[in-house]
């Protein structure tokens, strides 16, 4: 049985005379960093795990110098690269898993509330400590769930003996066979921090997590970083307690080997369940609502959108504009390109074109006014003509004297007025599913709007509903007017009628159009590469 009085990696290098030094950090593929990302070397103790930023770093000792790193990371597809080639370029990128959805039709009796696990802490119990020195290190349990289970939270207990600060914990969540953990579960990190001891909770309902027929699923934990008291050593360990069954789960690394030893965590699991089986219906079950889909892919999305440092970066400034204050961010050099986003949106909504286009332009993504983080004095009804004027004014006091624009959606609206009431300060323009007249978006989506404005809840912004129901109301005489280039841009199943669409392009001179195959109005999120790509080639014209 392994002594769980750990050495540390550290320690463990000391005794090899020569080792290689690897500093690095881990992306994806729109330049984006991934934190506590594992990486690991098969069958060995040697790994590490990326910071917040992305970052890492690693001693190989020289008699495994010939072997792969993996690099893995929740929600991405696994990498394996050579210290070599690590060496030649020391950043990683990773591509996203792409996300199988199926549907279900659950036949049961209505779910019930369970704990699974251990309620309450004996008496007598032991201490399954954390090495400060090895982020790397994995304990977790094993438990027992139902055919049909929902995980609502996860509760564990810290050693009233333990001495930090703060801690930072990655859980982790993985299917078992034969007693021992296999692939990850997980599509996103699942990250807690704590200054307490004692019993903690984990709310696990954003995470969505669903098991159809499993038996067993194993929750481990990491700690990835920690802040010392003042003057006292660093003390973490996680309650325990003595049982014949063997759920206590223990190893070094990502790539390492699982151990499983008698006892069990002071842990528990508080689910939903039923015991029936699910039923699968045969003749939906290749095909999840479409709907449904586009809503679910949405929401990642703008999750993913929330966790970059896009909208609230430190480097963020204010342009107060007499009547509202516009935030702004800028990223790269050149010539300036603007972004404008769509209704109740931010500038994070772009986390998949800024960095892209910051290699190419002044990239400068603004905050449309009572959005995001900028601010409104006034309580008038929302107009496309004051988003306009706003976007004057960001330009005037920017002292620039021609830009480029991309609008999405009601930035999209923006930019097509904008650009017919001042063309000596366009370049080119690029817009994304925008409206002549609100006529041009499905009746669909306007009944769910009026829906919305005439049965309003706490979290509905009336203004920015009305704002789609009345707006806006540009006219093809204006279209007429502008005379630099436009790229009109929409998806396939986009809300906006792709006549519509295409009656903006005929009634630009300059005007090109292109409709993005297997895309909804959320082209941004869905397909970035694509219309980054060509909205490039447009504008290098």
């Amino acid at each position: 049985m392994r002594n769980y009085f750990f050495v540390s990696i550290v320690a463990i290098c000391n005794i090899i005379s020569a080792q290689t030094k690897l500093n690095g950090s881990v992306k994806d593929t729109n330049n984006l960093a991934i934190p506590y990302c594992s990486i690991g070397i098969k069958d060995s103790e040697i790994g590490a795990i990326t910071d917040e930023k992305g970052n890492f770093s690693i001693e190989i000792p020289e008699k495994i110098a010939k072997s792969h790193l993996i690099f893995d990371a929740a929600g991405y597809k696994e990498v394996s690269k050579s210290i070599e080639e690590i060496q030649q370029n020391s950043v990683i990128i990773l591509k996203e898993k792409e996300v199988s959805l199926t549907e279900v039709i659950v036949k049961s009796e209505k779910m019930k509330e369970k704990v699974i696990g251990q309620k309450t802490r004996p008496m007598l119990t032991f201490s399954k400590m954390f090495d400060e020195n090895v982020p790397t290190i994995e304990q977790g349990n094993i438990f027992e769930i139902y055919p049909n289970t929902k995980l609502n939270t996860f509760n564990f207990h810290i050693i009233p003996s333990s001495k930090y600060e703060e801690i930072t914990l990655k859980v982790n969540i993985y299917a078992v066979k034969n007693g021992l953990p296999t692939e990850s579960l997980l599509d996103e990190n699942i990250i807690y921090k704590t200054s307490t001891t004692g019993w903690q909770k984990i709310d696990l309902t954003p995470y969505k997590f669903r098991f159809k027929n499993v038996n067993q699923i194993a929750v481990t934990m990491q700690l990835v970083s920690f802040k010392k008291h003042n003057q006292e050593d660093f003390v973490f360990g996680i309650s325990a307690k003595k049982s014949l069954a063997k759920d206590l789960l223990f190893r070094y690394q990502s790539q390492g080997n699982w151990e499983a030893s008698s006892g069990v965590f002071i842990a528990n699991l508080e689910v939903l369940y039923s015991k029936d089986k699910l039923t699968i219906n045969e003749e939906k079950s290749e095909e999840i609502d479409t709907k449904t889909q586009e809503l679910i892919s949405y929401y990642q999305h703008k999750e993913k959108a929330k966790r970059s440092i896009y909208g609230k970066n430190k480097s963020g400034k204010y342009l107060d504009i007499n009547d509202a204050k516009i935030y702004y961010e800028e990223y790269g050099q050149g010539e300036p390109l603007i972004f404008l986003h769509g209704n109740n949106g931010s500038i994070e909504d772009f986390y998949q074109q800024i960095p892209f286009f910051a290699k190419h332009y002044r990239v400068i993504v603004l905050d449309t006014r009572g959005q995001g983080r900028s601010t409104d004095l006034t309580n008038t009804p929302y107009t496309y003509e004051k988003f306009s004027n706003d976007l004057f004014q960001v330009i005037q006091q920017l002292n620039l004297n021609k830009v480029n624009l991309i609008g999405w959606s009601d930035g999209g609206n923006t930019a097509l007025i904008f650009n017919a009431q001042h063309p000596q300060l366009i370049n080119k323009t690029a817009t994304i599913g925008a409206v002549l007249n609100p006529n041009g978006v499905s009746e669909e989506l306007i009944g769910n709007l009026k829906n919305l404005a005439n049965k309003p809840s706490e979290d509905t912004n009336l203004r920015l509903i009305e704002l789609m129901l009345n707006e806006p109301n540009i006219t093809k005489s204006e279209l007429n007017k502008i005379q630099n280039p436009v790229f009109i841009i929409a998806g396939e199943k986009d809300e906006v009628k792709e006549s519509h669409t295409k009656e903006i392009q005929q009634n630009i001179s300059k005007a090109e159009l292109l409709i993005i195959p297997n895309s909804t109005h959320y082209v941004p999120f869905e397909q970035p590469k694509i219309l980054n790509e060509a909205i490039l080639k447009f504008f290098k014209k």
